[in-house]
């Protein structure tokens, strides 16, 4: 790559993040009760295709470190036990980096996609890179909006859509805020139906586009790709991937457990997401909360 390091926007909308926006999402709690929005991550659980299953192998009983300890001396049995795990970045409720998705070979900052993967991770726009997210999450309940338990696979979500849900919610979206979009859709999570990994309801390609002129920082889904699939139009998938990731900079989460937040119908809160700092990683599992 020819481009200084010192001149590449490694951060993108997360850059909204001030002390102010932090502060008010803070002022947000009133309760002290916490939502979990991270699924169970188990060998099992729903993934793509291409994707390699989650693997979990014992690697050390109570039992054998009980051994090692006596062979040291120790009289009070102390044991632990460990195991390795075997794990897809993009695997169950997790967070895609900025570098993870391209488009004609071109990632956000318009940096060359061949050239920042390397065998050692992204060059640029890696995990390391994104800051703890601590915010105002609002909750767009799609589902409740059109009176359905759970939306069919394939909805494309309007622009208007939105509109109206969160002027029935008496509510803005403003510029730092987490945008989390519930479908309903992970009902087929739960019962590991098929058709959680192979269509799925999402923005349209006009949502996309203006939830992110609204200056969210993050767009997180309770399905497993966030995008509309089968998509508007076959020759451009994952246009909501192409609009966040690549165009303009906003982090997405997949795989969110929404339920809880729906049925009490919680629709602003403080969103506390923080990711692992993998040096060069597209994407890592973490497990979101949302505060009131």
């Amino acid at each position: 790559m020819n481009e200084k390091s010192a001149d590449i926007d490694e951060v993108g909308a997360t850059k909204f993040l001030t002390p102010e926006v932090i502060k008010a999402a803070v002022g947000l709690v009133k309760l002290g009760k916490v939502y979990p929005l991270g699924q169970v991550l188990e060998p099992g659980i729903p993934q793509l295709a291409h994707h390699p299953a989650f693997v979990r192998t014992p690697l050390n009983t109570p039992y054998q470190s009980q051994l090692r300890w006596r062979e040291r001396g120790a009289n009070n049995e102390p044991g632990a036990a460990s195991e390795r795990l075997e794990i897809n970045g993009h695997t169950g409720t997790h967070i895609d980096a900025l570098g993870h998705w391209s488009n004609c070979n071109r990632i956000y900052g318009g940096l060359d996609a061949r050239e920042n993967f390397t065998e050692k991770g992204l060059v640029h726009l890696g995990l390391e890179h994104c800051p703890p997210i601590v915010t105002r999450g609002i909750l767009l309940d799609i589902a409740r909006l059109k009176g359905v338990e759970m939306l069919e696979g394939g909805t494309a979500i309007a622009v208007q859509d939105f509109q109206a849900f969160l002027e029935q919610a008496r509510l803005k979206l403003r510029q730092g805020d987490v945008a989390l979009l519930y479908t309903g859709w992970s009902k087929l999570w739960e019962k590991r139906d098929p058709r959680y990994c192979t269509t799925e309801p999402g923005p349209g390609r006009d949502a996309a586009v203006w939830l992110a002129e609204q200056g969210i920082v993050a767009l997180g889904t309770d399905t497993m790709a966030v995008d509309v699939d089968p998509p508007e139009d076959p020759a451009y998938p994952r246009m909501t991937h192409q609009t966040m990731l690549v165009e303009r900079g906003v982090h997405l989460i997949e795989n969110m457990y929404l339920e809880e937040l729906a049925k009490d119908k919680v629709y602003e809160f403080l969103l506390v997401a923080l990711t692992p700092k993998l040096k060069g990683g597209s994407g890592f599992p973490i497990e979101p909360v949302a505060i009131i």
